[in-house]
């Protein structure tokens, strides 16, 4: 009997509609999005993070608009998921609007597990609640009126700002720079998770953790070594590093990393690779 009721559990599954399995797109893969600098020029950039069936739409003669899709399904013309990437000063916003109310309960579920408590937000005629991370934001909208009543706004900043000065007889960025103000000239951005996973197989890679330590003791790669960019004494803990060592940093998203890394850079260790988001890493097999 329990075989019987397997079988059909598979059975119904299988016949489920494209549309409503496919659309969810993970907390990760939108971070990703987000944390890529190109992705307002240059559309592939945003579709390597997308799964096949999601195509692009536009620009067109008539619009200049672009997003992706996930082509209709059963015969509606309605497309059961879509998103756009646009700007905002400071940074850029990913856009998920969607038809299922699952997919976002699945992405409600990712922000708790990161430790992130709903904070209420003022929405007229809908139900909205913002998620506060320190490299970024979600805001979830509910019962929106029109053709999707989900609508998931993800708002990262990636830093671009001038040299910070230096503090006299504790290296180039100081012992007192603060990771979360220290300033960079460009962030350094991720590289493929493909190239990043074959790098953290690497014996001699040493590997960096540069979120918090709650998110560390949340789960982490096994050679990891937490150094946490939000730290006061970030700049201290990096003038300690061997600069002919051979570094791979991950964070969140990439956007955390990237940023670290430029910091490691200018305090003369050349050899530091950004390996982007940790669950993104993990997904592909990471240890």
């Amino acid at each position: 009997m329990r075989a019987f009721l397997l079988l059909l559990l598979v059975l119904w599954q299988a016949a489920a509609p494209r549309s409503a399995r496919a659309q969810c797109l993970a907390l990760a893969d939108l971070l990703a999005i987000g944390a890529e600098p190109t992705a307002l020029t240059a559309p592939q950039a945003v579709a390597r993070y997308l799964p096949s069936p999601w195509v692009q739409t536009g620009p067109t003669a008539a619009s200049r608009e672009v997003f992706w899709a996930l082509p209709p399904d059963g015969g509606t013309p309605l497309a059961a998921a879509r998103l756009q990437v646009r700007a905002q000063r400071p940074g850029q916003d990913v856009v998920l609007k969607t038809t299922q109310g699952n997919c976002v309960r699945e992405l409600r579920g990712e922000l708790k597990s990161r430790k992130l408590t709903a904070q209420p937000v003022t929405c007229p005629n809908c139900e909205a609640v913002k998620y506060q991370a320190p490299d970024f934001e979600a805001t979830i909208y509910s019962q929106m009126k029109g053709d999707y009543p989900f609508v998931v706004v993800v708002h990262q900043v990636l830093a671009a700002v001038a040299p910070a000065p230096a503090t006299q007889g504790s290296g180039a960025l100081g012992a007192g720079t603060q990771g979360a103000d220290a300033q960079v000239s460009a962030p350094v951005r991720p590289v493929d998770v493909a190239a990043a996973t074959q790098l953290l197989a690497d014996p001699k890679t040493l590997v960096l953790d540069v979120r918090t330590p709650e998110e560390y003791a949340a789960g982490h790669l096994q050679r990891a070594q937490n150094l946490n960019f939000r730290s006061s004494d970030f700049g201290q803990q990096v003038s300690k590093l061997n600069p002919q060592g051979h570094y791979v940093l991950y964070c969140a998203s990439g956007n955390r990393s990237g940023q670290a890394a430029a910091l490691m850079q200018r305090q003369g260790i050349a050899d530091v690779v950004n390996a982007g988001g940790y669950t993104a890493l993990k997904a592909a097999g990471a240890k």
